[in-house]
């Protein structure tokens, strides 16, 4: 402990040493004390901070939401070709009740550049009603490209895939050492068509894993897992508070112990916010019966190769994105019928909330409990099986958490970028 302490003591001497000039410095931002201070609020991987504050330097950006003129809270959600980026720009202080939003839309086919260049000019566009009202106004100028032909009356787009997406993938991994090995493929095909009136999934893929382990000269240990199955969704709108759906999907599984796990049902959705508001908050509530089939690999606990059966599901999902935070939180509940003793029940919740300026809590959590294990094999797995986690082992229950508190303290600002040894 005394070592310890000795060290410690050091370290905060070099860096009092260290950073004692840089204290002494005049505060360095991007376009003066008077310029408009913003907290910048995104989640989504293409926001790119550090190229943001690159090349939108007429702005001070703040750390803490409650030092900002401006909180920008950016918010994403998936649309048939892409991406919805939907910025909130909240003003604060003496802009408090000056509020904006800007949409932008981005294509499954645009590059990461592509997407992070957008992203840039619509922060830009945002902002200038902002700092029109500060005094970095007059060094401000607002250039326009015309486009190459301009049409005086708006002409339909014509789309001659018909809101068809369609993507398709393979990929697979290889590593190993001198007594261990390990492949795995995998591959997808996938055709989505989103409209406002109706969205359709269409999807096949597969898994397969092989692992080897040599346990002595003469004795080799071969794991292999497979996955294959596909899967027809279709959801209907039904305006701006109900939705309806309906699914068949099958799957083989070798952890699961099925040849053939094949559900069919349809559902109904009802929102108790308008489904418009869905990136800020969401309720929803979804009932859906299903006509589940099994033919299984292994003989079950329950003495059976085949059966089908009857179930339903019944799910609670809710969600808010705000200044403070966001949190999400999901309850799903679903038994065979009529045997309500065989079900699982599954909660989870996702929080992230900004207790005071610089204390931040971020939660996340699982629980679940798990009575629905009808196709577990009658037969017990082996040693090895258990330890490469090759076949589902029978419970009762299921639980994963994760929570931290983080707290920031210092200058207010975040106006510098710099790169190296990143």
């Amino acid at each position: 402990m005394k070592q310890f302490a000795q060290c410690l003591s050091l370290c905060l001497g070099l860096c009092a040493i260290l950073l004692g000039p840089a204290n002494a410095q005049q505060l360095e931002a991007s376009a003066g004390d008077q310029a408009l201070r913003v907290f910048l609020d995104c989640r989504s991987r293409h926001c790119d901070f550090d190229h943001f504050r690159r090349e939108i330097t007429f702005v001070n950006y703040v750390r803490d939401r409650k030092d900002a003129h401006v909180h920008i809270l950016v918010t994403t959600r998936s649309t048939g070709s892409g991406t919805e980026f939907n910025f909130d720009f909240i003003g604060q202080q003496e802009f408090s009740g000056i509020d904006d939003s800007i949409q932008h839309y981005s294509s499954r086919t645009d590059t990461d550049n592509e997407i992070r260049d957008s992203l840039t000019r619509n922060l830009k566009l945002g902002l200038v009603r902002y700092v029109a009202r500060t005094p970095v106004a007059p060094h401000l100028e607002v250039s326009y490209l015309a486009p190459d032909t301009l049409q005086n009356t708006p002409q339909k787009t014509y789309d001659p895939w018909d809101f068809w997406i369609f993507r398709a993938r393979l990929g697979g991994n290889l590593n190993g050492e001198q007594l261990q090995r390990f492949f795995s493929g995998n591959g997808s095909v996938s055709a989505n068509r989103t409209t406002e009136a109706m969205k359709i999934s269409l999807s096949v893929n597969g898994w397969y894993s092989q692992d080897e382990f040599d346990l002595n000269d003469s004795t080799t240990f071969t794991s292999v897992s497979r996955v294959y199955g596909g899967e027809t969704f279709v959801v209907w709108s039904l305006g701006e508070h109900w939705g309806a759906a309906a699914l068949v999907e099958g799957r083989t599984s070798t952890f699961q112990n099925y040849d053939l796990n094949f559900k069919a049902g349809s559902g109904i959705e009802f929102s108790l916010f308008p489904y418009s508001e869905s990136t800020r908050r969401a309720l929803t509530f979804v009932y859906t019966p299903l006509l589940r089939i099994f033919d299984y690999k292994k003989e079950t606990i329950f003495e059976k190769t085949s059966e089908t059966r009857a179930a339903h599901l019944f799910e609670i999902n809710y969600s808010v994105k705000q200044p403070w935070g966001f949190i999400n939180t999901s309850l799903d509940m679903s038994s065979f019928i009529p045997e309500f003793d065989q079900h699982r029940i599954d909660l989870s919740v996702g929080l992230n909330i900004r207790l005071v300026r610089g204390l931040q809590l971020n939660l996340r959590s699982f629980v679940s409990r798990t009575k629905d294990q009808i196709y577990l094999p009658r037969d017990s797995a082996t040693e090895e099986e258990i330890l490469v986690r090759r076949h589902e082992l029978g419970t009762d229950y299921r639980y994963f958490t994760s929570l931290s508190l983080s707290y920031t303290f210092g200058s207010i600002f975040n106006n510098i970028v710099n790169p190296r040894f990143d």
